[in-house]
């Protein structure tokens, strides 16, 4: 056993053991606290006035609750918070989680997030498993906000939980008519601008739920939709990898990007969210539900580029030659500062990028109990799941008598001189593509749940479940690559249009960049793709490839069993939960492997691996995971209490991680493969939270937590594999060594309830995370950190509400963190390499904000902003003077209405 083994070893022992000795010191001295549990609002510190709360306020107060009431280390975020900002969804809204980090995708919350560090998070809807596709995790872009009761982020487990969130589990809990004793109406009508595409859209949503009594029993019934419209766009500049070169300043070694890329990005997205839920009381203690969930989320994306290479090519002597006199480098360091080139090719890109993803979730189920304790409760669900890719791009290439290149400017920049980009007599036409993923899964699941409850004494619940899935995931992909026979633009010249796009990072002070040129029109690619085909001469059709096809089922069975537990010990009220998860699971893994032989060059003497054919596979994986979970809380005072728990985690590999066939992208000479015999990602944990509640609405957390990852996955790349006469670069995953990431979380909220008059309406919400890791990948001999991780990050939001005014301003920041490795560059012989280092993205905030006025009862009037700074993202390779790339996006403003009826 190794030191970190030792390490974790003996710390879970140390948890155990004094758990142990406080669970047994004192048995019998247990009093329950089932009125708090009952109404957990309801606890009123000693001497506290009585604040009616409503609003903001009523939603911290609820959030809280759930909090200082739960089985575990939780944080929520309930309605009335997410509808009080522009979240339009569910990654926007746990962005103010305390250990939550999200990515940005064309500025708002991607599909997934990280959850203290770690990405493997668990999605439920309603404490059912919820995926996206082929993905184990569900894409938060796809739900809108506006459907959600609660969001619950559980970062440490109980037993009862599903398995499968290393980094934690998100339930996602939407509204049911038996929440409400009254009939409801509600709704909200927004208009969004988006200053950057310069577009208006409509946000819609609908809410109605009502109850009756019938001579049955009492039926609920609730129905709710909502619709999303957002127009963006997004400028996105690229400088190419450095490579050190010798033949720019006479006598010195510079670290030259390899030219520029610049990417305009305007698109649609569209949001379609549906609920509806059937309760019947059929009895005193027995109720019934039926329930129904879809969601749609469809993108049309344009993207038009110019891409520059400036890249040393042998073959190529009389292209891209270097101007002499004019290259500098930056003060104090060989990194380029300004650079030209003669006769120097470019493209002009046109693409359009489409997605959709469909989610279908359809649930009976239904509770009993008696009045001895015993409750018994059931679910059986079905989810089906469509996901589409398609992705298509033509070319046109160019020669620019002269490139310039100057990276000094607010964001680095470049032009080209001595052709005119709007003439097509200046052009050919390049590569026609088309590369489409079409992913299907679908799951059956069914569980049921026994609870039985004492009456006093040290066990207080006893709790026992199993659940049954069998999940399936069909994964389809097209790939289209091919030049054109008759490659004159004249073939094609009405579909070629205009750049949209006059002032592309007009906000970087200094920069140039070519505004106006001629791209392929994404609409034609979308809608005219065979047209344009036949025009090309290209007689091949887009197909199916087989080595990327894979059918993959799963089914598992897992059973646990839960005990909650109560005591005292010298006068503390001490309560938690122990229990174990077993899971079986099972696999079947279906597609086709390419088959190899070694040739060897006659000249050069090189071997090679060159395809041959398609070999079939069929794998069919098995294994059983034993998950132990212990929490514990001491209760000091009434407002003081500490929580420790300990326990093992488990996140399975994505399904394209698992098989073997391939996925090739021939335009970029990438392809990327699975591995069958990945294994699960584990983990030991423990988790500290210490928690001080001084008011209904204010608290104070301070949480630490550290994880034993067992197995972390490396990449292994395969180079010059030749598939179809075209080399690729393959990449596959595999089980890699041991890491860790720890780290420490504080929060607090609180009105300012003691200042006079209208001043008592200001709140404050604020939390800071930090987290580190280590991961087993290692970088000059040294491991890294994960990816996409910040180690400190932190939420501020200022409040204030009354006289029917509620208004927010919220700012979310991270610092740097780690995207990956640049593989780095060698100059060739007596020319210093520039090493291997990694590629980081700077630090930066988001701030958005709302204000909202309550007409009366019913109506409230909303304005809501969105990336109000226009946050700039940029990344660099090892150093800040080797650029990567920048970013910026639309500011978001909204104007409208909520209603209540």
């Amino acid at each position: 056993m190794n030191g970190r083994e030792s390490l974790k070893a003996k710390t879970l022992l140390r948890v155990s053991a004094w758990t142990l000795a406080l669970a047994i010191a004192t048995p019998g001295l247990a009093q329950a606290q089932d009125a708090a549990a009952a109404d957990p609002a309801a606890e009123t510190p000693e001497g506290e006035q009585d604040i009616v709360v409503t609003g903001i306020r009523a939603s911290l107060s609820s959030a809280q609750s759930l909090k200082r009431n739960a089985d575990t280390v939780v944080d929520s975020i309930v309605a009335e918070d997410i509808g009080k900002l522009p979240d339009v969804n569910v990654s926007e809204a746990l962005q103010r989680v305390p250990g939550v980090q999200v990515q940005r995708d064309v500025g708002e919350g991607a599909g997934s997030v990280q959850i203290r560090g770690l990405g493997g998070v668990e999605t439920t809807i309603n404490g059912r498993d919820a995926f996206t596709g082929v993905n184990r995790t569900f894409n938060l872009q796809s739900l809108p906000a506006e459907l959600l009761s609660r969001l619950d982020v559980y970062k440490a487990p109980t037993a009862n939980l599903l398995e499968g969130g290393i980094g934690g589990t998100i339930d996602i809990r939407t509204r049911r008519p038996f929440d409400s004793v009254d009939p409801i109406i509600s709704g909200s009508v927004r208009g969004r601008y988006a200053d950057l595409a310069k577009k208006w859209d409509p946000m819609v949503s609908m809410l109605m739920s009502d109850r009756w009594d019938t001579g049955i029993g009492e039926i609920g019934l609730l129905v709710a939709g909502a619709y999303q419209q957002r127009s963006y766009r997004q400028d996105f500049n690229i400088t190419g990898a450095p490579a050190p070169r010798t033949d720019l300043i006479p006598g010195q070694t510079v670290n030259s990007p390899n030219g520029s890329y610049k990417v305009q990005v305007q698109g649609v997205r569209r949001r379609v969210g549906l609920n509806g839920t059937l309760q019947w009381q059929a009895a005193p203690n027995l109720m019934f539900y039926l329930e129904g969930q879809y969601s749609r989320f469809r993108t049309e994306q344009d993207q038009n580029g110019l891409l520059v290479q400036s890249n040393r090519n042998a073959n190529q002597p009389t292209q891209r030659v270097p101007v002499a006199g004019s290259f500098t480098t930056i003060e104090g360091t060989n990194n380029l500062a300004t650079g030209s080139f003669t006769n120097q090719p470019f493209t002009l890109l046109g693409v359009s990028r489409d997605l959709l993803d469909e989610n279908q979730t359809y649930a009976f189920g239904g509770e009993w109990h008696n009045d001895s304790g015993l409750k018994a409760v059931f679910d059986i669900s079905y989810d089906k799941s469509y996901s589409e890719l398609d992705y298509r791009e033509l070319d046109l290439l160019g020669v620019a008598p002269r490139y310039n290149q100057d990276t000094t400017t607010d964001v680095p920049s470049f032009s080209l001189d001595g052709i005119d980009l709007n003439n097509l007599a200046n052009f050919t036409v390049g590569p026609l593509t088309q590369n489409v993923n079409q992913s299907y899964g679908k799951q059956y699941a069914g569980r049921l749940d026994l609870t039985y409850d004492f009456n006093g004494g040290f066990l207080s619940q006893i709790a026992v479940g199993g659940r049954y899935a069998d999940r399936s995931a069909i994964f389809y992909p097209v790939r289209f690559f091919q030049n054109p026979v008759r490659n004159s633009p004249a073939n094609v010249s009405q579909f070629i249009i205009q750049n949209p796009v006059d002032d592309f990072f007009s906000s970087a002070k200094g920069a140039s960049f070519p505004q106006s040129f001629q791209i392929a029109d994404p609409d034609a690619l979308r809608y005219n793709f065979e047209t344009i085909r036949t025009a090309l001469g290209i007689a091949a059709l887009p197909a199916i490839t087989p080595l990327g096809i894979f059918d993959i089922s799963e089914k598992t069975l897992a059973g646990y069993a839960m005990a909650k537990y109560q005591f005292q010990l010298g006068g503390i009220p001490i309560d938690g939960n122990v229990g174990v998860r077993v899971i079986r699971f099972r696999g079947t893994l279906t597609g086709n492997t390419p088959t190899f032989a070694s040739v060897t060059d006659p000249v050069t003497g090189v071997v090679t691996r060159t395809q041959t054919g398609f070999a079939p596979i069929n794998e069919e994986p098995r294994r059983t995971d034993v998950l132990p979970s212990f929490n514990l809380r001491a209760r000091f005072t009434d407002e003081l209490q500490l929580r420790l728990g300990a326990s093992k985690v488990l996140t399975r590999p994505g399904f394209s991680s698992l098989t073997p066939s391939l996925t090739l992208v021939p335009g970029q000479g990438a392809g990327s493969g699975g591995n069958p015999f990945l294994k699960p990602f584990t983990a030991n944990q423990v988790d500290a939270s210490l928690e001080y509640y001084f008011s209904k609405t204010g608290s104070v957390s301070l949480a630490g937590f550290y994880k034993w990852v067992n197995a972390f996955t490396s990449t292994t790349v395969e180079s010059n594999v030749d598939i179809g006469g075209i080399l690729y670069n393959i990449t596959r995953p595999a089980n890699s060594g041991k890491g860790f990431v720890r780290g420490v979380e504080v929060s607090g909220q609180t009105f300012l309830d003691f200042l006079p008059g209208a001043l008592d309406g200001f709140g404050v919400q604020a939390n800071y995370t930090f987290v580190d890791s280590e991961t087993p990948t290692l970088l000059n001999g040294a491991p890294t950190p994960l990816s996409n991780l910040s180690k400190h990050s932190y939420n501020l939001s200022a409040l204030y509400e009354k006289f029917g005014l509620s208004a927010r301003v919220a700012y979310n920041w991270r610092s740097k963190f780690f995207e990956g490795i640049f593989a780095g560059a060698s100059g060739g012989a007596g020319v210093p390499a520039i090493p291997a280092g990694p590629i980081f993205r700077k630090g930066y905030g988001w701030l958005d904000a709302s204000i909202n006025y309550d007409i009366d009862e019913t109506l409230t009037i909303t304005f809501e902003g969105s990336n109000l700074l226009r946050t700039r993202r940029e990344s660099y390779y090892t150093t800040p003077t080797l650029f990567n790339d920048q970013t910026v996006d639309d500011r978001q403003f909204l104007a409208g209405f909520r209603f209540k009826f």
